[in-house]
């Protein structure tokens, strides 16, 4: 993997817990009711979302080993 696949992975990895941070504090200013928890709850169960995201960090690592 180069510096510039490792940046991306990097970059994306801080994207998303900023994306779950801001959920997380959300439902702490706004109430833990079920708006705020259901997108979460639905990234969870969805087996779809998770094949995604593997395929995703697969073909982010297979670029960097073809290259």
């Amino acid at each position: 993997m180069d510096p510039s696949d490792r940046a991306l992975l990097g970059v994306a990895g801080i994207v998303g817990a900023l994306v779950a941070a801001i959920a997380f504090a959300a439902g702490a200013l706004f109430g833990f009711d079920g708006s705020v928890t259901r997108p979460l709850r639905l990234l969870a169960v969805e087996p779809l979302t998770w094949i995604v995201i593997a395929a995703l960090l697969v073909a982010v690592v297979g670029n960097a080993y073809i290259e």
